[in-house]
């Protein structure tokens, strides 16, 4: 697995915890986080996905939206707003446009992560 940056000791704490394998690169001026096999919630077309994480700022800056590879979809049809499609790493990924306001010194990737996974779940409460 590739390390083209670092991240700190409390954030690879949290990506070891999760027990899929992990990289970082470094892409066209763009630093990312990928989780490869992740988990998916019951209900989407796959069970696991690949997960992109863009760092560009963090640790001092904002984290916001995932991207995911293969594109989700959801099982029973509806549909999924605010995405697009993104190439990272040579691989088309789709964009969750999905905001919420950064809490310099509170937020971490652990918090986002958190964050990724009730947007997953939540998706089926919206309709």
């Amino acid at each position: 697995m590739r390390r083209e940056f670092n991240l700190g000791p409390d954030d690879i704490r949290v990506l070891e915890a999760l027990g899929c394998p992990w990289e970082t690169i470094a892409q066209g001026g763009a630093r990312w986080l990928l989780l490869r096999q992740h988990p998916i919630p019951e209900g989407y077309n796959v069970a696991q996905a690949d997960v992109a994480i863009r760092l560009d700022a963090y640790p001092a800056g904002m984290i916001d939206m995932v991207y995911f590879s293969p594109p989700l979809s959801r099982a029973d049809g509806k549909v999924i707003n605010n995405l697009s499609a993104l190439s990272i790493d040579n691989r088309s990924f789709q964009q969750w446009s999905r905001h919420y306001p950064w809490r310099q010194g509170v937020d971490s990737l652990c918090t986002h992560l958190r964050r990724v996974r009730a947007w997953l779940k939540n998706e089926f409460k919206k309709r």
